[in-house]
């Protein structure tokens, strides 16, 4: 299982985590990063990298 966690005080309301992995992060009112489960399937480790990756701020982190 790969765990994710998210750094909400640095997020800065970029989505790219969304437009990596829509079925794991979104936006909340206030713009910034939740996860809507904190664990990814297998097939979705490519996106969660790459969201990872494409944060500005780098406010996810993840265990594999």
């Amino acid at each position: 299982m790969t765990l994710i966690k998210v750094d909400r005080s640095t997020c800065q309301g970029y989505g790219n985590c969304v437009l990596a992995l829509a079925s794991v992060f979104d936006l909340d009112e206030e713009g910034l990063v939740e996860l809507k489960r904190d664990d990814v399937e297998p097939g979705e480790l490519d996106g969660l990298r790459r969201a990872a990756y494409d944060c500005p701020t780098e406010s996810i982190t993840f265990v594999e």
